[in-house]
């Protein structure tokens, strides 16, 4: 329902989820892969080990079903204070960050509807003042009503729309959610150059100052926690079946290859001495062959999908 929601309320001029084959929306506007907790796929062996696994993880996989995992981690949110959490995954690409993927089961609806409907990642204050480490930035509106915009935001945001107008657009997206206050971390992929995991808790509690360090603390536990479930004892859908292996052609495997150092396509070309008909091509044969709708969608997919790659010889 959220997704129809985001499609129902996409912007002009924003790409839609369900574009035509081949068609490829505009680099400005990516919509991030959305999954539930019903969409997440646990192996069998999650659960006979289950046992072993102390804390919060151990409780979420000895849970009966999604509605006791959703009771459990709303019932620690509220515990500290906090009403919402937000997990998705970014990528730093071409001096900008982009949403890939978001977990909606504990989330805010109406926020998440915004953010992305919105595009308001391009003009989010938070994610730059989040240190690179695991250290949490606590924030509230007023805050972030202070904040300057940088340089760097203010050339992200759409043209259509003056920069302070954007980032008004987002406070007032986030009163209109009921969100007053928060904290958000950023853990570095292990295995992925320029990707991260973003965990963010948020509270209708106006101010910060009741985020002590103790409520910190929680909170990073049940961020970790979280995160350890969904990355280690679950898989999205797209995972859960035995991985296939891709046929690509050498040709193709240069333009991942560059494409994966944030090239554009004209500079890929350049590169591989190659049309820009020759390269289009090759984008829309990569994109149909990982199920991907953009090509921030297709960096996402051959980074997360660790791919056996068969080589085939160019035609």
């Amino acid at each position: 329902m959220l997704q129809q929601a985001l499609d129902s309320t996409a912007p002009s001029g924003a790409p839609s989820t369900t574009q035509a084959d081949g068609a490829e929306p505009p680099l400005d506007g990516p919509f991030p892969q959305l999954y539930s907790e019903e969409q997440l796929y646990l192996p069998e062996s999650a659960h006979r080990h289950a046992e072993g696994v102390p804390g919060i993880v151990g409780d979420l996989l000895n849970a009966s079903g999604n509605k006791e995992r959703r009771d459990l981690i709303q019932a620690l949110l509220n515990a500290l204070g906090f009403d919402w959490l937000g997990y998705g995954t970014i990528t730093f690409l071409r001096g900008r960050w982009w949403p890939l993927s978001f977990f909606t089961a504990h989330a805010n609806t109406e926020w998440t509807q915004r953010y992305f409907s919105h595009r308001l990642y391009e003009v989010d204050l938070r994610q730059p003042g989040v240190p690179a480490s695991s250290l949490p930035l606590v924030w509230d509106i007023e805050q972030i009503e202070a904040l300057p915009l940088s340089a760097a935001t203010s050339a992200a945001a759409s043209a259509a729309e003056n920069p302070e107008g954007r980032r008004q657009r987002f406070l007032d997206d986030l009163r209109a959610s009921g969100i007053r206050s928060g904290l958000m971390f950023r853990l570095a992929s292990p295995t992925q150059v320029n990707q991260y995991t973003v965990i963010s808790l948020q509270s209708g509690e106006p101010g910060r100052g009741w985020i002590t360090d103790d409520i910190v603390g929680h909170a990073l536990t049940l961020g970790l926690s979280l995160h350890e479930y969904v990355l280690r004892h679950s898989r999205m859908p797209s995972e859960a079946g035995a991985a296939a292996r891709i046929e690509i052609s050498t040709t193709q495997q240069y333009i991942l290859q560059h494409l994966l150092q944030g090239r554009s396509d004209k500079e890929i070309a350049n590169r591989l001495d190659l049309s820009a008909h020759t390269v289009d091509y090759h984008m829309r044969q990569l994109r149909r062959r990982f199920a991907a709708r953009n090509r921030v969608q297709l960096v996402n997919a051959v980074q997360q999908g660790d791919s056996d790659f068969g080589v085939l010889s160019d035609i």
